[in-house]
């Protein structure tokens, strides 16, 4: 998912990984940040077609990304928004949050965990 070039993997990549995160939430935590990495590069693929791959294709992976959106917000709301904040801010990155992220944004409602927990609580075995 970090490299593959491939929409259909890239897409069926996705979509195994969002099914397998509830699954492993604190093994997986030592890759979160190859997960919001994930996340990121498929965000801008969405937005730039490298591939030039048929639309299509282009509608399944953006509904799949949003889907890994979904599901890193629901379970780790304050690390992943810290990425956002900050892979966002750079200015290469801007039209991405503009065209893609946002709208993803506008969507969900505030994650309790971001009034009332920590990046470090969120990760906390016990939780």
């Amino acid at each position: 998912l970090q490299t593959d070039t491939d929409v259909v993997v890239l897409t069926t990549g996705v979509l195994v990984l969002i099914t397998m995160l509830p699954m492993i939430p604190q093994s997986g935590k030592q890759y979160l940040r190859d997960f919001f990495v994930i996340f990121g590069r498929l965000s801008a693929w969405c937005l730039q077609n490298p591939g030039h791959v048929a639309e299509i294709y282009l509608v399944h992976l953006h509904a799949s990304v949003y889907a890994l959106f979904h599901r890193l917000y629901g379970m780790y709301p304050c690390n992943f928004v810290s990425f956002l904040r900050s892979h966002y801010s750079m200015k290469e990155n801007l039209e991405t949050f503009e065209e893609v992220v946002k709208p993803m944004m506008e969507h969900v409602r505030i994650h309790p965990e971001l009034v009332t927990g920590s990046k470090d609580h969120e990760l906390d075995p016990r939780r």
